[in-house]
Parts: structure tokens; sequence; C-alpha cells
């Protein structure tokens, strides 16, 4: 005996169709979702901490030019390993009384929360200011920046900044007149023998790499201002970051 089987379709409403979409949508873009999380707590984080220097000021289009867009360009030029973050705040400094202390602003509250793998710290320049400088309350307030990020478990890196430069550029004979820091009363001197030797010994006692920017620019060509690396002075900076996390990192 044979038995036959019918199956009855009946053609999906309008109002159907829309919900099956919708709900196709959605199970799309929750895989989609998901998928993009597992991707990202897979890459390596950096946190660039530091003031207008690493925020880019004076460079058009920063957010392509800045000195951490350019490093993440280098180090994802092979594979997109690596999410790098500026959190650098304009005027701010190491010290924690002063006008604008880094440690007040939500960027650094920001680059906590971002939980980084690798901190790379560039302070001090307005440290260099005659009314911020203080060397015990430079130190106090870079150590605790320090401190902040290597208790989160960051590799940390300390960076000189550029050289603070004179006012003169010679172009072709003729001196042109560019910004004396004078006049906001950033101070060479201060950085060269209160800054980075602060620096440096906070590294040795604390164990951490230098990175040392300020003997790797220093061109006026390379200024905007005197002050603020151009696009090629902040590429210089990038280039020689990528170079030591290449390094450390066997890249």
């Amino acid at each position: 005996m044979v038995t036959t089987h019918f199956v009855l379709y009946r053609p999906i409403l309008p109002h159907e169709r829309c919900y099956l979409a919708t709900i196709s949508s959605f199970l799309f873009c929750t895989i989609f979702v998901v998928m993009d999380s597992r991707k990202k707590e897979d890459m390596i984080k950096i946190a660039c901490i530091g003031d207008s220097i690493t925020w880019g000021f004076t460079i058009i289009r920063r957010s392509k030019y800045s000195y951490p867009a350019v490093l993440g360009e280098l180090l994802n030029s092979e594979s997109q390993e690596f999410e790098v973050n500026n959190y650098g705040y304009n005027d701010s400094t190491a010290r924690m009384d002063s006008e604008v202390p880094y440690v007040k602003k939500r960027v650094f509250t920001n680059a906590q929360k971002f939980l980084p793998d690798i901190a790379i710290i560039m302070l001090g320049s307005n440290d260099t200011k005659r009314i911020n400088w203080d060397p015990e309350k430079f130190r106090e307030g870079y150590s605790k920046i320090v401190d902040t990020f290597t208790e989160l478990g960051a590799k940390v890196y300390l960076m000189t900044p550029p050289p603070i430069l004179n006012k003169i550029e010679i172009k072709e004979g003729v001196e042109i007149s560019r910004i004396d820091p004078s006049i906001i009363s950033l101070n060479d001197q201060t950085l060269d023998e209160g800054v980075i030797p602060i620096i440096k010994e906070l590294a040795r006692e604390k164990g951490l790499p230098v990175i040392d920017i300020n003997s790797a620019i220093g061109e006026v060509g390379q200024f905007n201002d005197g002050i603020h690396p151009n696009r090629e002075g902040a590429e210089i900076i990038a280039r020689t970051v990528y170079e030591r996390l290449s390094k450390d990192l066997n890249l």
C-alpha cells in the first residue's frame, strides 16, 4: 500500500515578509557586532598620553597626520592588530596643581578606561613655563601618571619632549621671525636641564624604557612654530616610536 503525503504551502503575507526581513537584519547585525568586538578584544591597545604635541596642535587634519595617527598607520600597515588612541590635551602639564594639570582632564580618565596594553607618555614641555616649573612637583605629577598606567598592567614608555626652538629661521640669507617661545615662557634650558633628566631618572628608578624624541627631531623645518611639530616632525616622532615598538614586539 502506498501512502501519499500532501504538504500544503501558502504564500507569505506582506506583513510576514516585513517581520522576517527585520529578524534577518537583526541577526546579521548581531553577528557583525560580535565578530567586531572579538576582533577589538584581540587587538593591542596603545594609549598616547601627552600635551598639544601629542594632540597635533597646528597640524591640519591632525586625525590623519598627528604622531599617534601616523603611528597607527605604520603599525597596521600589514595587519590590523593595533588600536592607537590619541589622549593628548593642549597646554597640559605633568604637575598636578598647575592651571592645566593633565591628571584632572577627562582624557586622563578616558585613557584609563581604555585599559591600554601600552602607554606612551610625552609630557613636560608646558612644565618648563616659569609659572609651572617646580622640579619636585613635576617629578611627583609625572610619577603619578606613570604609576597609574603601570598599575593598570600597561607596558609604559617614557618619551623626552622635542626641543623648544628659538624664533629665528634663516631662509635664503634672510632672518624670518616666527613664534618666540619666550612670549609664552616655554624654556628649552629648563627642558634640557630639568625635565629630561627627571624623566630619565624616573625611568631608571621604575625600570622603564625611554624613547628619545628630543634627539630625533630638532630642525626648524620640522616645526610649525618652533614648539609644535608639523607633519614632517610628527612623522619622525611616529617612526621613532614605531622602530622601538617593532623591536620590542618583534614586528
